[in-house]
Formats: C-alpha cells, sequence, structure tokens
C-alpha cells in the first residue's frame, strides 16, 4: 500500500500543476486575480495542501504565479510567462489564442527564412533526406494528424539542417506549439496547395544549395499560414479601427 502511495505522488504532482496552468493559461483564473487559499484550492482539488504548495512552487519558477507574503498567490501576466518553457507550451495545447498564434508567426518568419538559407549552404545529405522523408509524408498523409505531424517534421528538420545548435534548440523547444498551429492552419485548409508547392521548392532550394530560393520559399510557406487563419486581415482590420477611432 505504501509503495502505491509513494508511486502515485509524482502522477497527483504533475495533475495538480497541469490543473492549474491549464486554469491560467485559457483565462479562467486571469492575470491581476488571486488563486483561491490553499485550504479551499486543495479541498475542490481532492489533494493535500502540501502538494498544492509544490505545485505552486513549479508554477512560480514558470512565470504564472507570484507568491506575496499576506496578500495570497498572485497571477502574473502573459508577460512574465516563460513561453519558452516547452512544458507551458505544451499546456496551451490545440486552445492557441489568436494573439499568442501571431506573436508565433512573426517569430517564424524572423528565424525560419534564414534558417532555410543555412540550410541551404550546410545540410548534409543524411539531413536532406530527412527532409525530403518528411514531405513525402506529407503528401502521402490521409488524416489532419499525420499532416500536422509531417508539417512539423519538415520545419524541423530544417531547423537541424541549419547547423546551428541555437536553432535547433528552438525548434524542440516550441515544438509542441507549432503542432498546435499547424493544426489550426492546415484544419483551415484554404491555401493548403500553395503552402505544399511551398514546401516542395524550399526543399529544392536546399538541394539546389541556393539560399535566396530557400529564404523565399519558407517565407511563402509562412505566407500561406497566416493567410489560412486570417491573421493578415485581422491585422488590417484592427489597423483601420484605430485609425478611425
Amino acid at each position: 500500500m505504501a509503495e502505491q502511495t509513494a508511486s502515485s505522488r509524482p502522477r497527483v504532482h504533475r495533475d495538480v500543476v497541469e490543473t492549474l496552468a491549464r486554469r491560467i493559461l485559457s483565462g479562467e483564473i486571469p492575470p491581476g486575480d488571486n488563486l483561491p487559499n490553499t485550504h479551499d484550492l486543495s479541498a475542490e482539488l481532492g489533494v493535500s495542501r502540501s502538494a498544492l504548495r509544490e505545485a505552486i512552487k513549479v508554477l512560480t519558477a514558470k512565470g504564472l504565479l507570484e507568491v506575496r507574503p499576506r496578500t495570497g498567490t498572485r497571477i502574473l501576466p502573459r508577460a512574465s510567462w516563460n513561453l519558452m518553457d516547452p512544458e507551458l507550451l505544451g499546456w496551451c495545447g490545440p486552445g492557441l489564442d489568436e494573439d499568442l498564434v501571431r506573436h508565433l508567426l512573426e517569430c517564424r518568419h524572423l528565424i525560419e527564412p534564414g534558417a532555410a538559407a543555412l540550410a541551404a549552404q550546410r545540410a548534409t545529405a543524411e539531413q536532406l533526406g530527412e527532409i525530403d522523408a518528411a514531405l513525402d509524408s506529407m503528401a502521402r498523409a490521409t488524416t489532419l494528424d499525420e499532416r500536422v505531424q509531417a508539417d512539423l517534421d519538415f520545419h524541423v528538420a530544417i531547423l537541424r539542417a541549419s547547423a546551428n545548435l541555437f536553432l535547433a534548440q528552438w525548434g524542440l523547444t516550441v515544438s509542441s506549439i507549432l503542432l498546435a498551429a499547424f493544426r489550426l492552419s492546415t484544419g483551415a485548409a484554404h491555401s493548403y496547395d500553395v503552402a505544399f508547392s511551398a514546401h516542395r521548392d524550399v526543399l529544392e532550394a536546399i538541394r539546389q544549395r541556393d539560399p535566396a530560393a530557400a529564404d523565399r520559399g519558407m517565407r511563402l510557406c509562412l505566407s500561406a499560414m497566416a493567410h489560412d487563419l486570417h491573421l493578415d486581415e485581422r491585422r488590417a482590420d484592427a489597423m483601420r479601427a484605430g485609425e478611425a477611432a
């Protein structure tokens, strides 16, 4: 019995951390609000107060919470969250809000075309094979899950082929949120043929050792994603609304 209780503690700990994190990330508990007191919250979640305190320590380290003496535990604004934490990105899950997707796409526009250009100069034969295999999986995919996984594999393979340690690590770090973003854009499927053609052009440019063409092709891939998510239209609408005000 003692062994079962001990082995269940890590699972309980992970569950409490994830439950609280998802409530915060979804806005159920908005920034600026305090968590309920530990007595009430532990009773609601069905865990001990010590397990709850440990979970709060984890989320504090990730920038979601701030523990203040005598005033309680406050939810911090998104600007304080460690958005490069893979676990935190995984908790965001498929429910990505438009603002987060837009910021991610801006980051990708800054990073991935350059990574593709580097890959065109540095990719090994084995890495070219990985990119080619991912594109082939995209072409043969019969379900949305298969398609988005292949899309993720394609982009992560290019980041690795850049032969830059930081770019390769960035791909691994944000893979969970990229997968969710791909699911949104591929599910829309308004310009999938354009996007697939752009992916093929990127591979060909890398194979031909043409950095400029690889850069252009990757920008087209990202533009197709923005189009499918209507991000450019919404930004233009917001700008027009601001000018009207």
